[in-house]
């Protein structure tokens, strides 16, 4: 096991554990497109049995990572331009609806505890660990959409942020992408400084769109006509 894997903190369940593993595995390319898992080598390399491993990737399916496929077995899925767009047209729209939702409720704790999320994002940025900085990412994301109390409105934003993972996996690792990134960041932060929800939308907004055209352009995808 690697050490990466040996110092993450337990998660509460056997079929988290995996769930975990599998997942980062995928995002990190560790498996890449394409590629069969084997239910048996990952049970035996995580120390568990074949039903955890079995829920993970029923799971994962249903995240759009992997497929499942009747007597061949469960593969990565492949990167889907077309699915990449889609996300991020409804996170731009889920995303804005969230952060006009928690602005209001926003005390000066909860902003130092965005703040300090940000300043670790920025940190993993600047040591060029791209893997950790997307992680951080996610937990800058839903923390500042936390105080909308709207949970199904969280869980949606977290599936589809999961979802598009990989792909945003290329727009981080280019360094001048990854510092657009703290430049957006920012600029949400301020909007929520001053209290300005629509400037904090707009401004959230801006920064998913960015993120899709940098991949998009990564891609060598031209725009839509």
């Amino acid at each position: 096991m690697s050490s990466t894997r040996a110092n993450r903190v337990s998660p509460p369940t056997v079929v988290q554990y995996v769930l975990e593993t599998v997942r980062a595995d995928i995002l990190n390319g560790r498996y890449p497109m394409n590629s069969r898992l084997d239910q048996q080598a990952i049970a035996a390399e995580l120390g568990v049995s074949i039903i955890p491993v079995r829920e993970c990737l029923r799971q994962l399916e249903a995240e759009g990572l992997v497929q499942i496929s009747p007597r061949r077995g469960v593969f990565v899925v492949e990167l889907s331009v077309e699915e990449f767009r889609e996300i991020y047209s409804i996170r731009e729209v889920l995303e804005e609806l969230a952060i006009h939702k928690a602005l209001p409720h926003y005390t000066p704790a909860h902003l130092d505890y965005v703040n300090q999320i940000n300043a670790r994002f920025i940190q993993a940025i600047n040591d060029r660990a791209y893997s950790t900085a997307l992680e951080i990412n996610q937990e800058f994301h839903l923390a500042l959409y936390e105080p909308a109390q709207q949970p199904l409105l969280l869980d949606l934003i977290s599936s589809l942020s999961t979802r598009s993972m990989r792909y945003r996996q290329i727009y981080v690792n280019l360094p001048n992408r990854a510092q657009q990134a703290i430049i957006d960041h920012e600029a949400i932060l301020a909007a929520c400084r001053a209290g300005d929800a629509v400037v904090a939308g707009q401004a959230v907004r801006s920064h998913l769109r960015r993120t899709l055209e940098g991949v998009l352009a990564t891609l060598k995808v031209p725009p839509e006509s």
